[in-house]
């Protein structure tokens, strides 16, 4: 039988060592027949083999995101964009201009603030009320880790004074003296405004999975880690996003590998019973390019708001406000023990470098009373790592996975954020040190994670500019953060190919071209290698393809 697709006639780079450039690749039906010399491919090839000529162009493995939320966390970022918006007048009134151009029965949502767009730092609802005209409004910050909502929201929730913090001192409502909440909420306290305004609703995540799922492949994307889904008030909810994603599947239409995972949502939760919950739905829910077998966990929020833990407190904080943490480290290890027992993975949200040596401290221990046994155990975003600790990554055999577009001067007021909180010295030594990490000899791997970014932002070629730069892409003059983190083209590919297939345990399908793998793959518009790294979020995706079905084509 001929071969479907020749590939040929420009760069293959395979992200194999034994090979890292091939002349041509052979696709039959789902798999790679051949990757290697023109020769050798068109011994293979027949009258109905589909050539494409990629006259020069780049072809390599598909990009695999290994930290997202495209199949939940869309809904994060409609309504109003409030980025890079500056000082609570500035702000209201944006907000207000908007309002005023939509309908009347229109939800009021938005998201895009941080504290520091306050001169307050923690915006109240009072405000939000002069402007809103008795509507519902809710608005996620940047990170989504804390929301901002105004009264007509907080009486539909049924919020106030009497109502209990998801997690106090971690997961809560900002409150007056008398214990009305101001109307900012932190990590899972701003859940209970969204739900109840029914922004996670099913309508909602589904229409909102239009604005991310569906324009993948156009990313040059075969394969993502769906990082936690927050859909309601127990991990269990999410059970259908899972099996939409499945059903998609089993009738051809999930044009993207997922790997998902179940989350331990607050310290209330028995690891034992999170871990046989894993476990059963990774009997249960699973299809030939769906499989669940990660345990998320949130263990801080973000330094930013106060929300992680740090070694030494951030500029101009009291010498003993060193942050908080989601979970206490008891129970940090003990979920990565039931997890590890049960055969499963960890991955860990960690945002400070107190957290991060938590969190290393938690898998050293059980990694020393267990041995690896094979897991493959991930800490996400590494926003703060100090020096002495940036090594036990690669020792220990822990995944450091990083957010390049964090590692910029984001919204245009990262920069001076980070310089305030942190100072100079303190930045340059710790402050997202993906560079240190990739030379420690980690294995590292990279996403996008929206809701940490806008939509827009998602596609690896933008997260890869900004490895290269350390400067938001198509924003020249910015300062690039922390220059010396900068990594090289070579090492941002191999951690969006390579070791984000081997996160996903996927390395036997999919990561690398290479004879009897998985045709996953994307062709670019030019040259990685031979363009300028400041225009590298301009190189067009012309083509991609999953198990050798074309799910994007702009030749």
């Amino acid at each position: 039988m001929d071969a479907s697709y020749l590939f040929t006639n420009g760069p293959i780079w395979t992200g194999d060592p034994a090979q890292p450039w091939a002349q041509a690749a052979v696709v039959r039906g789902a798999d790679l027949i051949h990757v290697g010399t023109r020769d050798g491919a068109d011994a293979l090839t027949g009258a109905s083999t589909e050539l494409i000529d990629l006259n020069g162009r780049m072809c390599l493995p598909g990009f695999i995101d290994a930290h997202n939320h495209l199949a939940s966390m869309a809904i994060t970022k409609v309504g109003i964009n409030l980025s890079g918006v500056v000082g609570r007048a500035a702000v209201l009134a944006k907000i207000r201009d908007w309002i005023s151009a939509q309908p009347s029965d229109a939800p009021l949502r938005g998201y895009g603030w941080m504290p520091d767009s306050f001169e307050e730092r923690s915006p109240r609802r009072e405000w939000l009320d002069e402007v809103t005209d008795g509507r519902p409004m809710y608005l996620l910050s940047a990170d989504a880790h804390d929301c901002w909502f105004n009264t007509a929201a907080m009486r539909i929730a049924g919020v106030g004074p009497n109502t209990p913090d998801p997690d106090p001192g971690s997961q809560y409502f900002v409150r007056d003296s008398d214990g009305t909440p101001t109307g900012h909420a932190v990590e899972g306290a701003s859940l209970l405004i969204a739900m109840a305004l029914g922004m996670t609703s099913v309508e909602n995540v589904r229409a909102a999975q239009e604005l991310t799922l569906e324009p993948a492949p156009s990313w040059g994307m075969t394969a993502y880690f769906e990082a936690g889904v927050i859909v309601g008030e127990t991990s269990d909810d999410a059970r259908w996003v899972y099996e939409d994603l499945i059903s998609r599947d089993q009738v051809g239409d999930l044009q993207v590998r997922v790997g998902g995972s179940y989350w331990t949502r607050t310290p209330t939760d028995d690891p034992v019973t999170i871990a046989a919950e894993l476990a059963r739905w990774n009997r249960e829910l699973r299809s030939e390019h769906v499989q669940i077998g990660t345990c998320k966990m949130w263990s801080d929020g973000t330094f930013m708001s106060g929300g992680a833990l740090t070694l030494e407190p951030c500029c101009g904080r009291a010498a003993d406000d060193l942050g908080a943490m989601t979970f206490p480290p008891e129970n940090i290890e003990a979920q990565i023990e039931a997890a590890h027992a049960a055969g499963f993975d960890m991955h860990i949200h960690v945002d400070a470098d107190g957290s991060a040596r938590v969190v290393l401290d938690a898998l050293e221990s059980v990694l020393r009373r267990r041995g690896s046994e094979g897991r493959r155990h991930t800490i996400a975003h590494n926003s703060m790592v100090a020096p002495v600790d940036v090594g036990r990554y690669a020792r220990l055999g822990i995944i450091a996975n990083c957010t390049p577009l964090w590692g910029t001067d984001y919204n245009g007021q990262y920069h001076d954020v980070y310089t305030t909180l942190l100072g100079s010295e303190r930045m340059d030594e710790r402050l997202l040190p993906y560079g240190d990490l990739v030379r420690s000899g980690a294995t590292v791997t990279y996403g996008s994670d929206i809701p940490g970014v806008d939509i827009p932002e998602i596609p690896p070629l933008i997260q890869i500019e900004a490895l290269l730069t350390r400067q938001r892409p198509g924003y020249p003059d910015d300062v690039p953060l922390v220059p010396r983190q900068r990594i090289g083209l070579h090492d941002a590919l191999r951690g969006y190919t390579v070791n984000g297939a081997y996160q996903l345990r996927l390395e036997h399908r999919t990561g690398t071209l290479k004879t009897g793998m998985a045709a996953d793959l994307t062709v670019l518009g030019a040259d990685l290698f031979r363009v300028d790294p400041y225009e590298v979020h301009e190189v067009p995706v012309v083509l991609t393809m999953m198990d050798g079905r074309i799910t994007h084509d702009a030749r």
